[in-house]
């Protein structure tokens, strides 16, 4: 089912929601209502169904009845989590946009604020707000042992890498590199954002840590605010909790890949920051190879122990 109606010229939402989603079934409901619930009220939810095999289609059916701000898209197969993301940003008509993640909410007054920032500031072109995470007590009752400490582990390890609070990112673009790499968490990807700024700094190309290389292009357009209340809460489980390895299988086929995780990042940024910034931050990069490394030291003791108690 694509639901795609077309929306005449004075009915332009001022805002784009993205929402790429695949299995979302447990946190579907919450997370729209969160959306639908906004006190500004101008905008459209895209969401993007990668084929999901669970409940998700008929859950998103649902809520196209009830709301008109939706349109809904279901891909005839999987298309990949970077292919997703950069669909539901194709199809935006809004002078702003923001991704949202099923497993993640929003307060009612989220947009309304970050967009007040945005019409205010010339020189912010993204705005989000503090992130608060979450873990839900189920998350606790569905993972098993083994799996529940790993995930908790290497928590605590990537914030001794890279702090996970978001923060305001200004100045001039060499500190701002320097400040985002060294400080600020990856979740500030969902901000809102200038839709023509956006379009131009998106990344094609499916790698892990494409959302950090995405917003490096950002901050070459202007600031990034980060509005002092907590607006957002963020789901700590997804994807990156899951391991290193099922992680990489998520971006790259074969043993390289899982191995060498931020190999791409760090040719990236070597190529598009140059090479008088990225030895400026060698030393992060140096560290995030270092954590990958150990991440898949950690996972590949973590299916050891699986296979074994399995047995």
């Amino acid at each position: 089912m694509n639901q795609d109606t077309t929306i005449k010229s004075n009915d332009v939402p001022k805002v784009s929601i993205g929402m790429p989603i695949y299995n979302a079934e447990y946190f579907l409901r919450k997370r729209l209502n969160s959306i639908l619930s906004q006190s500004f009220t101008n905008f459209e939810l895209i969401i993007s169904d990668n084929a999901s095999t669970d409940s998700t289609a008929s859950i998103c059916k649902e809520y196209v009845e009830k709301d008109k701000r939706i349109r809904y898209f279901s891909q005839e197969k999987n298309m990949g989590i970077t292919w997703n993301f950069n669909f539901v940003l194709q199809k935006a008509k809004g002078e702003y946009f923001m991704w949202a993640a099923a497993d993640d909410t929003i307060s009612h007054d989220f947009l309304e604020k970050n967009i007040k920032v945005l019409e205010s500031k010339a020189n912010v072109v993204a705005s989000i707000s503090k992130i608060k995470p979450y873990d839900p007590t189920s998350d606790r009752l569905q993972l098993n042992e083994i799996d529940y400490k790993f995930r908790g582990f290497i928590k605590k390890l990537r914030k001794s890498f890279k702090q996970m609070e978001a923060y305001s990112i200004v100045g001039p673009y060499e500190k701002k590199v320097r400040f985002y790499l060294g400080k600020s968490t990856c979740k500030v990807i969902y901000s809102v954002y200038r839709s023509e700024i956006i379009r131009k700094s998106i990344i094609h190309e499916p790698f892990l840590g494409n959302d950090w290389a995405m917003i490096l292009n950002v901050l070459r357009y202007g600031d990034l605010e980060v509005i002092n209340e907590t607006l957002m809460y963020e789901y700590e489980g997804g994807i990156s909790a899951t391991g290193s390895i099922n992680a990489s299988h998520e971006y790259y086929h074969g043993l390289r890949g899982i191995i060498f995780p931020w190999y791409p990042l760090t040719v990236w940024c070597k190529t598009n920051l140059g090479i008088k910034i990225f030895l400026k931050n060698f030393d992060f990069f140096t560290r995030l190879n270092f954590e990958g490394a150990i991440s898949l030291v950690l996972d590949m003791l973590r299916l050891s122990i699986h296979r074994l108690t399995n047995k």
